[in-house]
């Protein structure tokens, strides 16, 4: 997240909340959405934060939604980039093929040198096999059903990229369609890794929509060039 990290403006405050486990902090015995997000919810408290407007990278975006979801007076709007919330058999496969230490190890030294930096001093081949085990657990109880998404009512803010490999154009736009005051905005190319995606002009929709959410609720169309939105 560092990358769009030092792009948002200063003018408000923002807090950057490591996952139970993650960014060194001690590995529990499982993880599960909901020990994750409650673990959130206490950061929150500590920081004397009672409500904030979340933002989440894909997995990271379905758990905003969760808890807007599970702590709605926590959360004053969501804005997610490709959220991946739908976990079928095919999408489970996947989760558990990206998240193998093995596959890892033996493809792609350069994130396993990332991985051992960002989680030292823990192991951090023992947090992907619990990250693994807790996508293989969605299989019998997703984290989200289409009627709880359909229940979020503050407003949310849906990104999505046209080639994204990991989250395709359309679950996003599933996503928007479920909820009840979501603006999807899509932009051309990927945003796996993060940092293909258009940061800069991420931050300036998020920043308009933080100051003004409502104003924002309508349908974004792309062209292949630029970034543009209908006027309603």
């Amino acid at each position: 997240m560092q990358p769009l990290l030092e792009r948002l403006p200063s003018d408000r405050p923002v807090i950057a909340l490591d996952w139970l486990g993650h960014g060194g902090r001690p590995i529990p015995d499982a993880l599960c959405i909901e020990e994750i997000g409650a673990d959130l919810i206490a950061q929150m408290d500590a920081r004397g934060v009672p409500a904030a407007h979340l933002f989440g990278f894909s997995v990271g975006g379905l758990l905003a939604l969760w808890l807007a979801v599970h702590y709605p007076k926590r959360v004053l709007s969501v804005a997610t980039l490709t959220a991946k919330f739908i976990y079928n058999e095919a999408a489970i496969a996947h989760a558990t093929h990206l998240t193998s230490a093995e596959r890892l190890l033996r493809s792609n030294p350069e994130r396993v040198e990332a991985l051992e930096r960002m989680h030292a001093p823990q192991d951090w081949q023992e947090l992907i096999r619990k990250v693994r085990n807790m996508f293989i657990a969605f299989a019998e109880r997703p984290p989200l059903t289409p009627g709880e998404i359909a229940g979020i009512t503050q407003p949310v803010l849906a990104f999505g990229a046209l080639e994204d490999p990991l989250v395709p154009a359309a679950e996003v736009l599933e996503l928007a369609r479920l909820l009840p005051n979501a603006t999807p905005a899509l932009f051309p190319g990927s945003a796996h890794p993060l940092a293909q995606a258009p940061l800069d002009t991420i931050v300036r929709t998020l920043h308009r929509f933080i100051e003004n959410p409502v104003s924002m609720q309508r349908s974004a169309r792309v062209k292949l060039t630029d970034f543009r939105w209908d006027r309603a």
